[in-house]
């Protein structure tokens, strides 16, 4: 009788969160407050009122895209299982769609790249003081300096860099809580670029693009156009170029679309180091030939977003990693006797609770079903994920065997009892369309009138949901190069390029590799600033040995005796 109380009340608590997360609206109302529902601001907060409402929106939705979607097992032990299964996959981008960059003109781009990288980080991590003295910058050469950040408003400089004739502008990355809050605001808002061809418009590419990169753009725009302008009018053969590593990079590509749109800064060209997923397909297609994106290694950062999470997530729940854990739980001697003693009480002690006869994730248990034959809204699934929420994470994968192997081609009832009931002690596996047991000792007994009646009125609302919106697929922008460190080849090697990891090598890589994670213990620690440069320098190094050029001068004058701490 206590399964069947539990199982009534949780039908019934999740028919009234749905019923009550559904706001009755009078029918003209509805659709405008949908859209003010999913509407994002696109510009910056102007007032305090306005930032203190962005920032709790943006918690509610990183909340909503983390721990609201993941289960903490899944978090915990699924990411780290799955990791060690996959292995290092950076094999992947020297495939046969990625283009092998060699030669001498490969190796003087790499050179100036390292230089405006070097520079990036002294603007993010020095006192803006050694950041002049580095680049060798004096006072006269600042045309402006905003050194504080805010939310959506990033810290940025425009500097005149005499030595390659051009106007260089700097965004900072991610290093501050607003700063975190800018890149968290992470949903998709309307974007288009307008291409010029000879001061004409000739073409509109729209698309989505990441929220508060956006806002952030317009906002650097806004101060930075009128004087950019200004000085273009003053040195007319000077160009602009818009240099950022993570956040940074991604808010300085969208920000060269904006400049590009004006006849004065059409020159504007961007760099951008380990960017963030940003925009759409089209929209990062269309910068292929003023954006160049440099990837070092497993960097997570360029492939991070909504869509590729939920593919990740998905990775992730089908993976056994449960069955592993127990068995890494084994091996340890405290941790086995634990488990031991636990699994001891449970048999001889009937009042304690049982993680067998807890629920699983709903959407685990629809990911079979087709989409035209049931239609959820994020409400509904969040009204089941409300009763998922009490289960217990241990047994999700034993759950999750049976299930796998009983779903295909299971109706929604039959779904819904399996819902209600999986148990994972039982003898006798349950089958499709026979209603599960919710106790291992009582048998199953047919379901009450009202239970039956909360179940059959939940599935009407569930079938009624509107299909939710699939988040856009957001890519790094422009032409991409990829540095990677492949394994050393058997024969022992003495040249600088190889390091305890192997052999470095750069591709131009198609951005399609980009719309999925690969996890990778480094993938935290590839996307920082000195493990670029680190590996821009092997890489250097290793295309000089290979055009037969011993000299280093030019890297010299650009690689002053630094060390990774100093950053």
């Amino acid at each position: 009788m206590g399964a069947k109380r539990v199982a009534s009340a949780a039908g019934t608590a999740a028919l009234a969160y749905v019923a009550l997360s559904r706001r009755q609206r009078r029918p003209g109302e509805e659709d405008e407050g949908k859209k003010a529902e999913e509407r994002w601001p696109e510009r910056a907060p102007a007032t305090w009122r306005e930032a203190a409402a962005v920032t709790a929106r943006t918690a509610g939705f990183a909340y909503a895209e983390t721990l609201g979607k993941w289960p903490l097992g899944d978090i915990a032990f699924g990411i780290s299982h799955l990791m060690r299964v996959q292995g290092n996959r950076q094999h992947e981008y020297t495939g046969s769609d990625c283009v092998p960059l060699k030669g001498p003109g490969v190796r003087q781009e790499l050179i100036g790249l390292l230089r405006y990288l070097r520079l990036c980080m002294f603007f993010s991590k020095k006192p803006y003081e050694v950041f002049l003295e580095f680049a060798g910058y004096g006072q006269s050469d600042i045309l402006i300096r905003k050194s504080k950040s805010k939310l959506m408003k990033p810290a940025f400089t425009v500097v005149r860099d005499e030595s390659t004739k051009c106007f260089l502008l700097f965004i900072r990355g991610a290093t501050s809580t607003k700063d975190r809050l800018t890149a968290a605001t992470a949903a998709e808002v309307p974007f288009h670029h307008s291409v010029l061809q000879d001061g004409r418009r000739s073409n509109l590419v729209a698309g989505h693009a990441h929220c508060g990169m956006v806002a952030a753009a317009r906002w650097i725009a806004d101060q930075a156009i009128p004087c950019l302008s200004k000085a273009v009018e003053q040195f007319p053969d000077y160009r602009i170029k818009i240099i950022g590593h993570s956040m940074g990079a991604g808010i300085a590509a969208i920000l060269t679309y904006m400049l590009r749109e004006d006849n004065k800064l059409s020159s504007s060209s961007c760099i951008a180091f380990g960017p963030a997923a940003c925009m759409t397909w089209d929209l990062a297609e269309s910068g292929n030939n003023f954006i160049t994106t440099v990837v070092n290694r497993n960097d997570l950062v360029p492939s991070f977003g909504k869509a590729s999470a939920s593919i990740l997530r998905t990775e992730v729940m089908a993976s056994s990693w449960a069955p592993d854990l127990q068995e890494q739980i084994q091996k340890r001697r405290i941790l086995g006797f634990v488990n031991s003693s636990l699994n001891f009480m449970r048999s001889h002690i009937p009042f304690l609770p049982n993680p067998g006869s807890k629920v699983v994730d709903l959407n685990m248990l629809l990911s079979d079903t087709p989409v035209e034959e049931l239609n959820l809204s994020s409400d509904a699934r969040a009204a089941v994920q409300k009763h998922w929420a009490l289960s217990c994470w241990s047994s999700v994968a034993a759950n999750r065997q049976t299930l796998e192997s009983g779903t295909q081609g299971m109706g929604i009832p039959a779904l819904m009892y399996t819902y209600a009931g999986t148990d994972q002690n039982t003898d006798k596996p349950t089958t499709a369309g026979e209603p599960a047991s919710c106790s291992r000792e009582e048998p199953y007994s047919p379901r009450s009138d009202f239970e039956e009646t909360n179940l059959e009125q939940l599935l009407k609302l569930l079938r009624s949901s509107p299909i939710p919106s699939q988040p856009h697929q957001l890519y790094p922008p422009g032409r991409i190069m990829h540095m990677v460190v492949l394994p050393s080849p058997n024969e022992p090697g003495t040249g600088k390029q190889r390091d305890q990891d192997g052999v470095v090598a750069i591709y131009q890589t198609p951005r399609s590799m980009y719309g999925k994670i690969r996890l990778a213990r480094s993938m935290i620690r590839d996307h920082y600033m000195p493990r670029y440069i680190e590996t821009m320098e092997m890489l250097i190094d290793k295309l000089a040995e290979d055009d037969g050029d011993d000299s280093e001068d030019q890297l010299g004058e650009l690689n002053p005796t630094t060390k990774e701490e100093d950053w």
